[in-house]
């Protein structure tokens, strides 16, 4: 029984360290999206954009060895393994096996000081020395000398920057079930002849389940509180009234979309992807929102966008405002505690973390709102995850309704309303005692809080919009309230 029980405890470390062992190599559903510029001086175009695809497919058996199909926007373009840190691939048709060797893609067993061989073009693999590269029917003369500069271990990911050993090269990192940054497998691409130059690097890579795994030269911590989900709703209140924004359904696998636009969520930062959207390659990713900044920090915020010309040169002509980190501490909202940081400058902002701007103008558009010349103002009266409050005004008893507008009416006397010429006058006619009159601008701002003499209150030199009031009786602790329109 003793023996039996041994050998069951040593097939299970066995099968752990085979799950251990094993990364997004080898899982399929793994995604990179890679973004490619082609510019052809000599043809008719400027340029061609695009972002492939590639993904692990379902197992096959090559030389009595297990591989995972590897993909290219749904064309089969050869097979992975994965073994010991080592990552091999083989091309493969989608009618014949294997006419090549397998080649080695990627060590991440590698030290500091270890050295190799690659071709900059056309043939796909690393060598480590002469024979290794003679059994595949190769030379090094003309090869590339490559050396592991550095190794690192980054979110439980071993990262290798590598060189040519030349030192004239701009460095390159491997992350361990990711790949280059530099393309991930496009680095083989082969040169144009036609006058041409090209251009690729890694932008997103997914899980077989969904997850973000690496955007942008981040890989993901796992840590940060989402901000992106399919049951967020975040309800901005503006003089045209109210609007409620939710994500409508994910795009790329990781990823969501909101109205037009794709958004990208990863250690506390949302970015904008604005283009075609995949396959075709986001012409701009734009940071939004970061909240890893601290005090002192500095961040361009894009107010406006528009093209020079009625082309598709670059570059547009944009605004930016750059805000000042003044303030970071912690706040409490709906009994959760969040980070929230207080930006300076042109237009003052608050963010708070999982939640977004507070000031509300628009929560995910990275430009400022205009109409007729002026800059439309706004604020965020609440935010929700399904059923769950994360954010409520305090002004607000609802996500639409300021304090006081929901109490039952008074029975005890009338106030009428009258505005002319920015001028708004409140006469209060009633047995019970009027206490305090408190009036709110449409962006939330207080614009008046007047302790009532008389009955009669005069509030002037109101600017066109909508505005909000609330009349506190002390007698009876009931409230009249209401909404005014200043022409």
């Amino acid at each position: 029984m003793k023996t039996k029980f041994t050998f069951l405890c040593c097939l299970a470390m066995v099968w752990c360290a085979s799950l251990a062992a094993q990364t997004e190599f080898s899982k399929t559903g793994t995604c990179w999206y890679v973004p490619y510029w082609y510019y052809r001086w000599l043809g008719p175009h400027y340029s061609n954009s695009k972002t492939n695809c590639y993904y692990l497919g379902d197992d096959t058996l090559l030389a009595g060895q297990t591989w995972k199909k590897l993909y290219v926007n749904e064309r089969l373009c050869g097979a992975f393994r994965e073994q010991e840190s080592k990552v091999w691939f083989t091309p493969l048709d989608e009618y014949l096996e294997s006419e090549y060797a397998p080649r080695l893609l990627y060590d991440f067993s590698m030290q500091t000081g270890d050295k190799f061989y690659r071709t900059e073009y056309d043939e796909v693999g690393m060598f480590r020395n002469t024979e290794e590269a003679a059994a595949l029917g190769l030379s090094l003369d003309g090869m590339e000398e490559m050396v592991v500069k550095c190794v690192d271990t980054i979110g439980r990911r071993r990262v290798l920057t590598i060189a040519r050993n030349s030192g004239l090269a701009d460095e390159e990192k491997w992350i361990e079930g990711i790949g280059s940054e530099e393309s991930f497998f496009e680095h083989w691409r082969p040169r144009p002849t036609d006058g041409s130059s090209s251009l690729q690097y890694l932008l997103h890579v997914v899980s077989d389940d969904g997850r973000t795994l690496y955007f942008n030269g981040e890989i993901a911590d796992g840590e940060s509180p989402s901000m992106l989900s399919e049951d967020m709703k975040w309800y901005e209140s503006f003089e045209q009234g109210s609007i409620v924004r939710s994500p409508e359904n994910k795009g790329i696998e990781g990823s969501f979309t909101l109205s037009s636009m794709s958004l990208q969520e990863i250690n506390g930062k949302i970015y904008y992807l604005e283009g075609d959207g995949y396959p075709n390659y986001p012409e701009v990713v734009e940071l939004l929102y970061d909240f890893t900044l601290q005090e002192g920090d500095f961040v361009a915020v894009l107010k406006s966008w528009e093209w020079i010309t009625q082309t598709e040169y670059w570059p547009p002509r944009v605004t930016l405002d750059t805000l000042y980190v003044e303030k970071v501490d912690s706040v409490v909202y709906e009994g959760v505690k969040r980070k929230r940081l207080f930006l300076v400058g042109k237009d003052d902002d608050v963010w708070v973390e999982g939640i977004g701007s507070l000031n509300g103008w628009d929560m995910f558009l990275p430009w400022r709102q205009i109409e007729d010349g002026k800059e439309i103002a706004g604020r965020l009266t609440c935010c929700y995850r399904g059923d769950e409050c994360l954010y409520l005004h305090p002004d607000y008893l609802d996500c639409t309704t300021l304090k006081g507008e929901s109490v039952h009416s008074t029975k005890s006397g009338l106030l009428d309303v009258r505005v002319s010429d920015g001028t708004a006058a409140f006469y209060w006619t009633g047995s019970s005692r009027a206490d305090r009159l408190y009036v709110y601008a449409s962006d939330g701002g207080k614009v008046a809080d007047i302790r009532m003499d008389g009955g009669t209150v005069e509030i002037r030199g109101l600017k066109p919009g909508i505005y909000y009031y609330r009349l506190e009786l002390k007698d009876t602790e009931e409230a009249v309230a209401g909404k005014l329109l200043v022409r």
